[in-house]
């Protein structure tokens, strides 16, 4: 799900490659209904994802992303397009201000055809698996409706991955790819 907020013609999908948009939407989870949460995460998809957490907002993303299309007068599609494919592969790295690198492709979106994500391994990213991101969210905000804490209980984790997201369960929380710190990560400033 990209996020409409942003000015056209950005793609940016933030509670997939965001880490303070994740913890602002878990942060205003309360009073959303679990069924409309469970669907969004389940546009987070499920194979690896770069997550981006530096200080640069989304806006600010997007904003930095357009004043360099701007800059090289690539604000039309068809010279985006030209762009895109004058670089012999279907992508672009481009560095914003905070020196992160981001990826740059053709966006699917009607008048969002800049796609944009954070550049695999770059300054300021983690590397995640989907359901590891998509299970942390759903059991931080499941514990915050609670008043609890997610963060070491494997079988609340469990329970949040099978009633959530239709996930098998986890044996050990420091083992599962990285669940533990991501828990951690999330919910420290979540709650």
């Amino acid at each position: 799900m990209f996020s409409a907020k942003l000015p056209e013609p950005i793609l940016f999908h933030p509670l997939k490659h965001h880490l303070s948009f994740i913890k602002s939407f878990v942060e205003c989870s309360t009073a959303t209904p679990e069924a409309e949460l469970k669907a969004a995460l389940r546009t987070i998809g499920g194979s690896q994802l770069d997550l981006y957490t530096g200080s640069l907002s989304p806006l600010q993303i997007a904003t930095e992303m357009l004043q360099y299309l701007q800059e090289r007068h690539l604000q039309q599609p068809a010279a985006y397009q030209h762009y895109l494919a004058t670089a012999g592969a279907a992508y672009r790295l481009i560095s914003l201000s905070d020196g992160t690198d981001w990826v740059v492709r053709w966006g699917v979106v009607e008048d969002r055809y800049v796609h944009l994500h954070p550049a695999r391994y770059a300054k300021y990213t983690l590397r995640v698996k989907a359901n590891v991101l998509k299970t942390a969210i759903a059991a931080v905000i499941t514990a915050n409706k609670r008043g609890e804490s997610a963060a070491m209980d494997v079988h609340f984790i469990n329970k949040v991955r099978a009633e959530w997201l239709a996930l098998p369960p986890v044996k050990d929380l420091s083992l599962s790819e990285g669940l533990g710190s991501m828990l951690a990560l999330i919910e420290n400033s979540a709650t």
